[in-house]
């Protein structure tokens, strides 16, 4: 298992991965994980059931199908060297348009490397057309809950980029990693 250090987004805040996989601070009996991965949308349906406003809390206007994915990242510098190593869970995502229509509500229900949640939270799109003609980037944030034990809770944050082909890992104009970039925390019980 390699270790890798990036910056973690918003923050000057150190992180320890490997391939995505999330380390402990203080070991592996610690109380926080911390992953990082990627997320590739695979599929945009009308909502469905499952987005229901009494279950999301916000009438749906999309609902997304995604993979996630553990990414390798060099040691020396924190520079992700791939973006599509391993398949390692999926999510079902829920959005709908607040007051504001560059915020969007989004509720989410998924599972990475066998932990199942839900995350509630937004997305907020960040500028159009940067860096380039047909290009979106957005923020997102969710906070996590629905954990197994363990885990007591924690937080999704996303930096996402959608081109002109919004599906799979080739964005449009090519050279671009889509979807989102995503770190995950999570935090355990303290252990007497």
């Amino acid at each position: 298992m390699r270790r890798v250090i990036i910056a973690v987004l918003l923050s000057a805040v150190t992180l320890l991965a490997s391939n995505g996989q999330g380390r402990t601070q203080g070991g592996e009996d610690g109380v926080e994980e911390i992953y990082v991965a990627r997320s590739l949308r695979h599929g945009r349906v009308v909502p469905s059931d499952f987005c229901a406003p009494t279950k999301t809390g916000f009438a749906p206007a999309l609902e997304d199908l995604l993979s996630i994915h553990s990414v390798s990242v060099r040691a020396a510098d924190g520079r992700m060297t791939d973006t599509n190593d391993k398949s390692i869970g999926e999510m079902r995502v829920c959005i709908g348009q607040a007051m504001d229509p560059t915020v969007l509500g989004t509720y989410t229900e998924g599972q990475f490397n066998g932990i199942a949640f839900t995350g509630v939270g937004d997305c907020r799109m960040v500028r159009g057309n940067l860096p380039e003609e047909g290009l979106l980037t957005h923020r997102c944030f969710l906070a996590l809950s629905g954990l197994p034990e363990p885990y007591v809770g924690g937080f999704l944050i996303s930096s996402s980029l959608y081109s002109k082909t919004p599906f799979g890992a080739e964005s449009s104009p090519p050279g671009y990693a889509q979807a989102g970039i995503l770190i995950i925390r999570l935090w355990k019980k303290r252990m007497p």
